[in-house]
């Protein structure tokens, strides 16, 4: 290689390691969400995801449901957490419901909490808690 490639490829990999981790922020603050999601008081099994959603209309955090309704909120795929204020409780079926569809006996939850039901519960986001809990009735 010449001296005129060994350049090129310095400023490719200056260029690449740059942008490695420079991911945006969220332009506000978040804080760490973690807990049990449950509907009539038995934790979610997996499959389901929980979304919080600010009330003022900014990006959502979500958590997949892991055994024992355990989850934990991501914002961004570099961040963690939910946005501090109001937000919506959203629970969604995380699997393609042509190949799995959501267990039958969650469909009245679906349709209440999910994307266009009307009775998700708020909940205020202030500070970090690594024991929240949401119930869906």
């Amino acid at each position: 290689m010449n001296k005129i490639s060994f350049a090129f490829l310095g400023l490719v990999c200056a260029c690449l390691f740059a942008t490695i981790g420079c991911a945006p922020k969220a332009p506000y603050s978040l804080v760490e969400i973690s807990g049990v999601a449950s509907y009539q008081g038995t934790p979610l099994p997996e499959g389901f995801r929980v979304e919080f959603e600010p009330t003022d209309g900014s990006r959502p955090s979500f958590g997949i449901i892991q055994p024992g309704g355990k989850f934990e909120l991501v914002h961004t795929a570099s961040q963690k957490g939910a946005k501090v204020g109001t937000c919506k409780v959203r629970v969604y079926w995380n699997e393609n419901p042509q190949t799995n569809p959501a267990p039958e006996e969650y469909q009245e939850m679906l349709s209440k909490y999910g994307m266009t039901g009307e009775d998700a519960p708020e909940v205020e986001v202030s500070k970090k808690d690594k024991d929240f809990k949401v119930n869906f009735e």
